[in-house]
């Protein structure tokens, strides 16, 4: 029997998808029914109402207009971080390094003022490049390249007003050792400290423009650096007991065993490093980088990778190391975007979003 669209109004509707707006049907039903939203009439699209949030968009698990998480909001600082630096890195390498000394001792009060002077031109650089992105586009860079957009609680713009005051909200953030931002990781509407402050929150926003395409060369790399933040972890637990196990037994006159102990843990963290790569890969395709970028490692047919693939994946990226990294620089200059390992493993990175 055919029903209406609860979004649009189709009247001919006989699938849990609509051909018209390609809404999920049944989540959109319950999506109005927890905001107490009556669904669309035959003919007459939906509508919220104000000061609620805008309609979530159906496409597969990624759900348009729906809270974005901590992991995303983390792999977008995690980018900005990797943005920022790279612009002020001229700064870093013609000003502060050379300060520093390379064959005599660098004077310190000179070497005060100019790291006073990075770190203020830093903040300055940071500031106004976080309010002119939110302000003029709800988005920075990181944002961007995770599908997330900063926006009013009723989902209007913030414009540059508000982005200020939600930058300087952040300060609350680390008064309160990071417990305000981690409140986007618990709370069920993702709103960090500072988004409650400044009335905002953050939302995901699809980029169809990019869905299927291959994935290059910087947007990888943006992968693997939020990758090595989320394996520092484990790299620093792993630090801190081998520092501590290692002085124990040298200090009793073995340090066959204090080498013995810091091989064992080097060789159980190379362990770790190559497990997570091939296990995420070959249980989902996607690591959690590729997971916060919306990127995901296939079969060039589009098949799963599986275990064995991403085993030689790895294998291939190896290789794409010893030769120093040109089999990485492949993936910016090839026009599929794949890098050797890739050609090896025969895998290629697209976008899921």
């Amino acid at each position: 029997m055919a029903e209406t669209c609860p979004k649009c109004g189709y009247a001919q509707l006989e699938t849990d998808e609509c051909p018209r707006c390609r809404v999920n049907v049944s989540k959109y039903r319950a999506y109005l029914a927890k905001l107490g939203q009556p669904p669309a009439k035959a003919g007459q699209p939906s509508s919220v109402g104000p000061g609620l949030p805008p309609s979530p968009v159906e496409g597969g698990d990624w759900l348009e207009g729906s809270p974005a998480g901590f992991w995303l909001r983390g792999g977008a600082l995690v980018v900005d971080s990797l943005v920022l630096g790279a612009a002020l890195l001229p700064f870093q390498l013609f000003v502060v390094v050379p300060t520093r000394g390379i064959t005599r001792w660098p004077d310190p009060a000179r070497a005060l003022v100019v790291n006073t002077a990075y770190n203020v031109v830093a903040l300055l650089v940071y500031a106004g490049y976080v309010v002119w992105m939110h302000g003029r586009w709800g988005q920075t860079l990181g944002k961007m390249a995770t599908g997330g957009r900063v926006v009013r609680v009723n989902g209007e713009a913030i414009g540059y007003g508000r982005a200020l005051g939600r930058l300087l909200a952040l300060i609350l953030d680390f008064i309160t050792l990071g417990i305000g931002y981690l409140m986007a990781g618990v709370r069920s509407d993702k709103r960090a400290l500072h988004d409650l402050v400044a009335g905002t929150r953050v939302i995901k926003v699809r980029r169809p423009w990019l869905e299927g395409k291959p994935a290059g060369f910087w947007m990888r790399y943006a992968a693997l650096g939020i990758d090595w933040q989320v394996l520092a972890l484990p790299v620093v637990l792993f630090g801190i007991t081998a520092a501590i196990l290692m002085p124990l037994t040298m200090a009793r006159g073995n340090r066959a065993a204090g080498a013995a102990v810091a091989l064992t843990f080097g060789l159980f963290l190379l362990v770790f490093m190559v497990a997570y790569s091939i296990w995420m890969h070959g249980k989902w395709g996607q690591t959690l980088g590729k997971m916060a970028l919306g990127m995901k490692v296939v079969r060039t047919d589009g098949r799963p990778l599986g275990y064995g693939g991403a085993f030689l994946r790895w294998i291939g990226s190896v290789l794409s190391a010893v030769i120093f990294m040109i089999g990485y620089i492949m993936a910016g200059i090839r026009s599929d975007k794949r890098a050797l390992h890739d050609l090896i493993a025969g895998s290629r990175v697209t976008y899921t979003r």
